[in-house]
C-alpha cells in the first residue's frame, strides 16, 4: 500500500493516514503508519522518507517530478549515516524514497556535492555500498541491494579477454569524484558549497592535485597560474596579491575573514602544508568580509581529519641548497570513528639567489574532529609556522627613475640583515544540522603575528654618476599583530510561491590590535647614514646597526569591525536563479599618539574613527542556457576603511567606496570535469587615499578610479588524463580624477596582458605510470608610479616543466623546473629601493609516499 505524507503536524491517529515525524537525529523526515497494530510492525517494514513529500506540494503536477529526475541540480549535503544522507538528498531532490532503515544502520557516507540528476545522485550516494536505486516510477524510488551484471550468453561464452558489461553507477560515480577532484565546490563568496557555475562571479579553486603538481609550497606558488592575479614582493619576505588593479585585502581562513596587518599593505607569504586547496574569488568580496577590498579574497580551506587512516611523507631536494620534508598523519582516534585527528610537520631550508642569503620555513598543524551527536560536529585546530633567514631588501633605482642593472646574485645591503616571523592560528567551529536541510556554524579563529626584522638598504634615488655617493638606509622594526574573529551563520531551504530557495543569514566580528615600532639608526653613532659617503653600492659595511637613542616611529592602532548579513537564492524558474544579498557594517578605529616628539605630529589625543552603519548590497543572476552553459551578471557594491592614510590635521581618510559590475558565461563539459568562463567587468572606486602634494607624507581623499577588462578562465580535465588550470586577462585601469594622473594607469602590478597556463597529462597506456607538466607565465610590463615619473618593470615571460612517475602504488617521484630558460626578469618594480628580481631556474626532485 502506498503511503502519503500530511502537511499538518503530527498527531497520532486512528484515521487510516500516515503522518510526518521528525527523525531522532534530526536529519529529515521519515514517514511513520500511526494506524492501529502498525507501530510494533515498523522495523519490519519499507519506510518511506517524507522529508522529500513534506517540501513537495501534492498539488504540483507530477510532470515536475519527471523534469527533476533528467535535470542536473547542485547539492551540498556533508558527511553522515548513509540513511540520513539519503533522506536529506531525496528531500532536497522532491524525489519520494522508500527503503528499510534496518539495512543501511552502520554504512557511513561521505555526501554529496556537485550538480546531479535524481538518479546519479542515488547512484553516487549508494555506490560500494551494496545497494543501488530502484526507480519505482512516477518519480518515487526505493532502494534494493545492488544485483550482479547481467552477462549473456554470447558474453558468457566468450574469450577469457572478453569484459564483462560495466555497471553505470559505479562509472557515474567514479566520475564525480574526478569532477570533485578537479573542480570542487567552493565556499569562496558563498558560506556554504556551491558549485562554481552557481557563483555569478569568477572564481578559480586550486585543488591538492595540482598543488602538488606544481609542487607549491607558499601561497604565493598556489595561485601563480590562477587567471589575473597578480604576486608581489614590497619587503624580502612580504608579499600582496592583486587583481583587476587593485590589492586582494582580505584572507579567509575556512570561511572566517582575516585583514592584513594594519601597520602596512602586505604579508608574509603563508605555507601551504596546513591547506587542502586554495579558493580565489575576483573582484569586490565585502558581502560575508565587511571590509572586503576591491580585488577580491582567498579562501585558504584547512585540511581535515579524515575518518580512514592516512599517512604520507613528502621529500625534495633542488638546487640553491633547497630542502623540503613533509609528513601528514590522520585518522579516526576511537573504533566508532566519532573522534578524528590529523598532524601535519613541515621544515623548509633554501639559499635565496643573492650571494649568501638564505631562509627557513617551520609549520606544524593538528586539528581534532569529533561528531558529538549524530547531528553535531565539532572541530579545533591550531598551527604554528616560523620563518627566519637571511635576506636582502631590495635593488635600488637610479635617479633617471631606470632600475640598477645589478646581476641577481649581488647582495645589496647589510651582512647583519635578518627577519624572523612567528605566526600561530587557534581556531574552533561547530556545525549543527537542524533538520529539513538547514545547519548552522559558528567559528571562532585567533591569529597572531610576531615579526622582528633589521635591514640596510639603499633609501634613496642613486646617481649613476656618483655610485660612492649612496643613501645607506638602516632600520629595525617589531610589529606584533593580534586578530580575533567570530563568525555565526544559519543556511537551508525555504518555500515560497510553489518552489525551493536557500537562504544564509548570519553575523561576524573582527578585532585587530596593531602595535608597530620602527627604530633608525642613531646619528650620534658615528655613522651619519643619511649624508656619509661610502664606498660603493655593494659595500656590505657601511650600513649602520646602532638603533639605541635614534628615532623611534611607534604605531599602534586598534580596529574593530562587526557586521550582519543575508543572501538568498531564489529560484524564480527551472533555469533562472536570483540571488539577492546585502550587509551593515559598523567600524572603529583607534590610533595612539606617536610617543617620539620626531613622529609626534598629531598631539597627545588619540584618533577615534567610528564608520556605520554602512549597508552595502549585492545582486546576482544566473540562467542555466542548458546542461552546459550559464549565463550571469552581478553586481557589487564596496565598502573599505584605509587604515594606513591620514590627513595633514590627523583625521583618518574616509573608507573606499564603489562597486563592480560583471557579466559573464561558465561553461561546464564532461559531467563538471571541464569548467571554462567568459567575463566582462568594470570596477569604480572613489575616494582613494593620494600623496598630498603640499604635505608630503599625508593623504588626501579625492581620488577616482577604473578597471574594466575581460577574462577567460578554463580549469579541468580536456581530454582523458589531460587536465589544465589557467586563463587569459585583459585590464585597463585608469585614474580617474586624482590632480596628477587623470587617465594614467594605476597600481604598481596592473599588465595590461597577462597570460597563465599550467597542464598535465598522465601518459596512457604502457606508459601510464609517467606523467608530464608544463606552465607558461607571460606578462606585459608594470610600473610603479613616483611623483608622475615611471619605474617600469618590463614584460616578460617564464615557462615551467614537471614530470612525475609512480614508482609503486603508493609512491611516486617527480622532476620540476620553474623558469627553465633562465630567464631574468623584475618580478616588482616600486621605488628607489624595493625592486626585486623574479626567481632564476629552479630545479627540484621530490619523492612522496603513502602509508
Amino acid at each position: 500500500m502506498t503511503t502519503q505524507a500530511s502537511h499538518h503536524a503530527p498527531t497520532p491517529s486512528t484515521s487510516g493516514r500516515a503522518l510526518a515525524l521528525r527523525s531522532p537525529v534530526g536529519l529529515g523526515h521519515r514517514l511513520l503508519d500511526w494506524r492501529p497494530g502498525a507501530r510494533m510492525a515498523f522495523k519490519m517494514r519499507p519506510v518511506v522518507v517524507a522529508a522529500a513529500l513534506a517540501v513537495f506540494q501534492m498539488s504540483e503536477p507530477a510532470m515536475a517530478q519527471s523534469a527533476g529526475t533528467t535535470q542536473r541540480a547542485a547539492y551540498a549535503i556533508g558527511p553522515g549515516p548513509l540513511g540520513d544522507v539519503l533522506a536529506q538528498f531525496a528531500a532536497q531532490a522532491h524525489a519520494p524514497l522508500s527503503f528499510d532503515p534496518a539495512t543501511l544502520d552502520g554504512l557511513k557516507s561521505p555526501g554529496l556535492r556537485g550538480r546531479y540528476t535524481v538518479k546519479e545522485g542515488f547512484d553516487a550516494l549508494l555506490d560500494g555500498s551494496g545497494y543501488e536505486p530502484e526507480d519505482k516510477g512516477n518519480g518515487a524510488w526505493s532502494v534494493r541491494r545492488a544485483r550482479p551484471p547481467v552477462v549473456s550468453a554470447d558474453a558468457a561464452g566468450a574469450q577469457p579477454t572478453t569484459l564483462p558489461p560495466v555497471r553505470v553507477t559505479a562509472n557515474a560515480s567514479r566520475a564525480a569524484t574526478r569532477a570533485e577532484a578537479l573542480n570542487p565546490e567552493t565556499t569562496v563568496g558563498s558560506k556554504v558549497p556551491v558549485a562554481q557555475r552557481e557563483i555569478p562571479n569568477s572564481v578559480t579553486v586550486v585543488p591538492q592535485k595540482q598543488l602538488q603538481e606544481q609542487n607549491a609550497t607558499t601561497v604565493d606558488d598556489a595561485i601563480k597560474y590562477v587567471p589575473g592575479v597578480t604576486v608581489n614582493l614590497f619587503q624580502p619576505n612580504d608579499t600582496a596579491y592583486y587583481s583587476r588593479g587593485f590589492q586582494i585585502s582580505t584572507v579567509q581562513l575556512d570561511g572566517v575573514p582575516t585583514a592584513i596587518p594594519a601597520s602596512g599593505g602586505s604579508m608574509t607569504a603563508d605555507n601551504v602544508a596546513a591547506y587542502d586547496r586554495v579558493e580565489v574569488l575576483r573582484g569586490p568580496a565585502g558581502l560575508f568580509n565587511g571590509f572586503g577590498g576591491d580585488g577580491g579574497v582567498i579562501n585558504l580551506v584547512r585540511k581535515r581529519a579524515p575518518s580512514q587512516f592516512q599517512a604520507s611523507v613528502d621529500a625534495s631536494v633542488g638546487n640553491y641548497a633547497d630542502r623540503r620534508v613533509m609528513a601528514d598523519i590522520g585518522g579516526p582516534l576511537n573504533a566508532a570513528g566519532t573522534l578524528r585527528g590529523r598532524v601535519v610537520a613541515m621544515q623548509h631550508d633554501r639559499h635565496e639567489m643573492q650571494e649568501g642569503s638564505w631562509q627557513r620555513d617551520q609549520q606544524v598543524y593538528g586539528t581534532l574532529e569529533a561528531d558529538l551527536t549524530p547531528t553535531t560536529l565539532a572541530r579545533v585546530g591550531i598551527s604554528y609556522s616560523h620563518q627566519f633567514g637571511h635576506v636582502m631588501w631590495g635593488i635600488p633605482t637610479y635617479t633617471d627613475y631606470s632600475i640598477v642593472d645589478v646581476p641577481r646574485s649581488a647582495y645589496i645591503g647589510a651582512d647583519w640583515d635578518y627577519m624572523n616571523v612567528e605566526t600561530t592560528n587557534a581556531f574552533a567551529e561547530v556545525e549543527q544540522k537542524l533538520g529539513a536541510g538547514w545547519t548552522a556554524k559558528v567559528s571562532y579563529n585567533h591569529r597572531q603575528i610576531h615579526q622582528m626584522s633589521q635591514f640596510g638598504y639603499v633609501g634613496d634615488y642613486v646617481d649613476p654618476t656618483a655610485l660612492d655617493a649612496v643613501d645607506k638606509s638602516s632600520f629595525k622594526t617589531l610589529d606584533n599583530n593580534t586578530q580575533d574573529a567570530i563568525d555565526v551563520y544559519a543556511s537551508g531551504p525555504f518555500r515560497l510561491f510553489g518552489r525551493e530557495h536557500q537562504l544564509t543569514v548570519g553575523a561576524n566580528w573582527l578585532h585587530q590590535s596593531d602595535q608597530l615600532s620602527q627604530y633608525y639608526a642613531n646619528p650620534d653613532s658615528g655613522l651619519d647614514v643619511w649624508a656619509d659617503v661610502y664606498n660603493g653600492l655593494y659595500d656590505t659595511s657601511g650600513y649602520a646597526n646602532a638603533f639605541a637613542g635614534g628615532p623611534q616611529d611607534d604605531a599602534k592602532r586598534v580596529l574593530n569591525q562587526y557586521g550582519i548579513y543575508g543572501n538568498a537564492r531564489f529560484s524564480i524558474t527551472d533555469p533562472l536563479t536570483l540571488i539577492v544579498g546585502g550587509r551593515v557594517t559598523w567600524w572603529h578605529g583607534v590610533s595612539t599618539p606617536n610617543p617620539d616628539p620626531y613622529y609626534n605630529v598629531f598631539g597627545n589625543t588619540p584618533n577615534d574613527t567610528r564608520e556605520g552603519p554602512k549597508f552595502t548590497p549585492f545582486v546576482g543572476l544566473v540562467y542555466d542556457i542548458n546542461d552546459t552553459y550559464s549565463a550571469y551578471a552581478s553586481y557589487t557594491s564596496i565598502y573599505k576603511p584605509q587604515t594606513s592614510a591620514f590627513t595633514v590635521s590627523g583625521q583618518m581618510i574616509k573608507p573606499v567606496t564603489g562597486s563592480q559590475y560583471e557579466v559573464g558565461v561558465k561553461g561546464e563539459y564532461f559531467g563538471g570535469r571541464l569548467n571554462t568562463s567568459l567575463a566582462l567587468f568594470q570596477v569604480d572606486e572613489r575616494n582613494r587615499a593620494f600623496g598630498d602634494p603640499q604635505n608630503i607624507g599625508f593623504s588626501i581623499a579625492q581620488g577616482r578610479a577604473r578597471s574594466r577588462g575581460v577574462e577567460l578562465q578554463a580549469s579541468g580535465e580536456v581530454l582523458p588524463g589531460l587536465t589544465l588550470s589557467g586563463g587569459y586577462t585583459y585590464t585597463m585601469a585608469s585614474s580617474l580624477d586624482d590632480s596628477t594622473s587623470v587617465g594614467a594607469a594605476f597600481g604598481v602590478t596592473t599588465p595590461k596582458h597577462l597570460f597563465k597556463l599550467w597542464s598535465n597529462y598522465q601518459l596512457p597506456g604502457e606508459f601510464h605510470k609517467w606523467s608530464i607538466g608544463a606552465g607558461a607565465y607571460v606578462s606585459s610590463y608594470t610600473y610603479f608610479s613616483d611623483s608622475g615619473n615611471r619605474i617600469v618593470g618590463p614584460g616578460y615571460a617564464t615557462f615551467d616543466a614537471h614530470v612525475g612517475y609512480q614508482l609503486t602504488k603508493n609512491m611516486s617521484a617527480s622532476l620540476a623546473v620553474t623558469n627553465l630558460a633562465n630567464r631574468t626578469y623584475i618580478r616588482t618594480a616600486a621605488g628607489a629601493g624595493g625592486n626585486y628580481y623574479g626567481d632564476p631556474r629552479l630545479v627540484l626532485f621530490s619523492l612522496r609516499a603513502k602509508i
